[in-house]
């Protein structure tokens, strides 16, 4: 009977020791600690994207930049392309440039330029850009278009009377020497600009002829301005789709036998 009672008193010292171990112990204790940071897409910066012009020839240049910013650092961002697109969509068509990094804006931000130089591309293309980083995410906003340029554009230009048809002459009607101001018969001469480019456009002749008789081109004018047999400009940065009319009229010279007088009016244009 003895014997139990002192096991069960020693039970309850162990016990006791146990359960007070932790606030009599000395020292310190370390544990590790840990967390994990997302790789996040990077951000291209519409609203910082620049190209110096909007139409491009064969052996021009364009100058292409943009900014891409990324939560994980401006070095995370590792491709950053402009893509040139018949739609707005990138496809495997497209052509593809590929920028090089020419700054870095802020922890997270950098730019990307290229100078690019066309060769034998034509249309209008939209400008879409596209870009990944190191972990071959790409942008939220990826394929963003941020403008359009025309390659190789079409010059041209066709001229229409008064009436809207193809002008095939210049003509006035039948008068006495000494008439002033006499409208051509096709007036307004309608100059429009069918290509992709803007143009300048001049007019030069000469004189009008009925045998040994002349006429002088001077005779002639567009406008105020008499007409010469150098190229004169009378328009200017005519738009693509847009148009300018000329009204030209004749003066005949106070002295001129009678008969048909014939000469050549010529328009040319420049982009």
């Amino acid at each position: 009977m003895k014997s139990k009672k002192m096991y069960v008193a020693l039970a309850i010292v162990v016990l006791s020791c146990i359960s007070f171990a932790p606030f009599i112990a000395g020292g310190e204790t370390e544990y590790g600690s840990e967390c994990s940071v997302a790789n996040v897409a990077p951000l291209i910066e519409e609203s910082s994207f620049f190209q110096s012009n909007q139409t491009i020839c064969m052996g021009e240049s364009v100058e292409f930049a943009t900014s891409v910013s990324d939560a994980n650092g401006a070095a995370d961002v590792s491709s950053v392309m402009v893509m040139l697109s018949d739609d707005e969509d990138i496809s495997e068509d497209d052509l593809s440039i590929h920028l090089d990094r020419i700054g870095t804006g802020d922890a997270t931000t950098a730019a990307f330029g290229k100078n690019w130089t066309v060769a034998g591309e034509s249309g209008l293309k939209n400008i879409l850009i596209a870009t990944s980083d190191n972990a071959n995410l790409v942008a939220d906003n990826n394929g963003v278009k941020v403008g359009t340029i025309e390659l190789n554009p079409m010059i041209g230009f066709e001229v229409k009377n008064g009436t809207g048809r193809a002008l095939t002459t210049v003509s006035f009607p039948v008068a006495a020497p000494g008439a002033q101001n006499l409208s051509s018969n096709q007036n307004a001469i309608q100059i429009n600009n069918i290509g992709g480019i803007a143009i300048d456009v001049y007019i030069h002749g000469t004189n009008m002829t009925n045998g040994n008789e002349t006429i002088p081109i001077s005779c002639i004018r567009v406008g105020e301005m008499p007409m010469s047999t150098t190229p004169q400009l009378i328009a200017d940065k005519i738009e693509p789709s847009a148009s300018s009319s000329h009204n030209i009229y004749m003066d005949y010279p106070t002295v001129i036998p009678a008969g048909t007088y014939q000469g050549t009016v010529v328009f040319e244009i420049t982009a």
